[in-house]
């Protein structure tokens, strides 16, 4: 069956960004002194060398891990986190809650399975507005962005766009003692909420995005990446009582560059040439992403934007995280391009966009 891609071309201008994260940053050996009560040391050892492999060297975890099985801090939940990052956007922009015609969430941690995430967090934020949650893991972006545009094409004035993860919840150290994805899990993946506010494109030098493409090559494939207890088709969930994620990481290691290339010939077929690309955010799954995308897909690695190494991998925040750090960072100059590029393991998703940045 041949692979269908959907494309958006009615620029949205992007109104504002904001991101929140969870307590002050944890290094790696102050997360493994954490757990270490419930590993080997073979384990902690490990851990460490897949954290340098990875490149990362902190993240932020909106959970203590002073208990092996325990939930978000109150003020760093889910909701909490997303309502945080919207209300740093809406401020950014001059604008209060009521101005939000649509909410639109995406997560793979949701608060609760119902309601939504997108619920709590429109509670959080006293927005009474329609609000809908999407799950599409790390390239929720791209498909909320679409989604945003055909609000926007049918007359809405401002649509907001969370991404947030809290999954550092669906970890257990005592797991880990036994299995290497758990592992991989626990020094890779961090915790956060970014947030885009989109309006109708006012100015042709105003900040946008011009393009947006999205598709799937997961098609009869196992996911490498899942989360199913809890779920209808399994409800049990294991005997440690808490679910949490399967990493099949060999499997993302030799084809999740590939995921990203298929990215890349799509944003080609769409008319973007890369050499025009002043700046690249792809998926930010791992701190050595300025070399590997330099070897992998031949991309100029000083442009590559890496927020990883820092902040580790936030799943469904990390492309706006990643958008609103760059744009406060000063780097951009007007005019500037930046073509963002998402994959994900879950069942092979990719997607992205092109950024322009205003010139005031």
């Amino acid at each position: 069956m041949s692979s269908k891609l959907a494309l958006e071309r009615m620029p949205l201008q992007v109104l504002g960004t904001g991101s929140a994260l969870p307590g002050p940053p944890l290094t790696t050996e102050m997360l493994l002194a954490r757990v270490s009560p419930y590993l080997t040391p073979g384990n902690v050892s490990l851990a460490r060398r897949l954290a340098r492999r990875l490149g990362i060297g902190s993240r932020h975890l909106s959970r203590s891990l002073a208990q092996p099985v325990e939930g978000t801090r109150p003020e760093d939940s889910g909701p909490r986190l997303a309502a945080r990052a919207l209300r740093k956007a809406l401020a950014g922009a001059c604008f209060d809650s009521d101005a939000v015609d649509f909410l639109i969430g995406h997560t793979a941690t949701p608060h609760t399975l119902v309601p939504s995430n997108t619920a709590w967090t429109a509670d959080e934020l006293g927005f009474g507005g329609p609000h809908l949650e999407l799950r599409q893991a790390c390239t929720g972006f791209a498909a909320a962005a679409l989604t945003a545009a055909g609000f926007l094409r049918s007359g809405a004035q401002v649509v907001a766009v969370v991404g947030s993860e809290t999954g550092s919840v669906f970890f257990d150290p005592r797991q880990a003692a036994q299995d290497a994805g758990q592992l991989v899990n626990l020094v890779q993946m961090g915790d956060g909420a970014g947030v885009v506010l989109f309006g109708p494109l006012e100015s042709p030098s105003a900040s946008r995005i011009e393009l947006i493409f999205y598709g799937s090559s997961g098609l009869g494939r196992a996911p490498a990446l899942s989360l199913v207890d809890g779920g209808s088709g399994s409800p049990r969930v294991g005997d440690a009582g808490v679910p949490h994620f399967t990493h099949r990481f060999q499997d993302i290691r030799a084809h999740g560059f590939e995921l990203v290339r298929t990215a890349l010939r799509a944003a080609a077929s769409a008319g973007i040439d890369a050499r025009t690309i002043d700046w690249f955010i792809p998926h930010q799954v791992n701190g050595r992403l300025p070399e590997l995308c330099a070897a992998h897909l031949g991309l100029p690695g000083e442009r590559v934007v890496c927020e990883a190494d820092a902040l580790g991998n936030l799943g469904s925040a990390a492309i706006w995280v990643a958008l609103d750090r760059l744009r406060n960072s000063k780097r951009l100059a007007p005019n500037a391009r930046v073509l963002v590029l998402g994959a994900e393991a879950t069942k092979f998703l990719y997607g992205g966009f092109l950024y322009v940045h205003g010139a005031s």
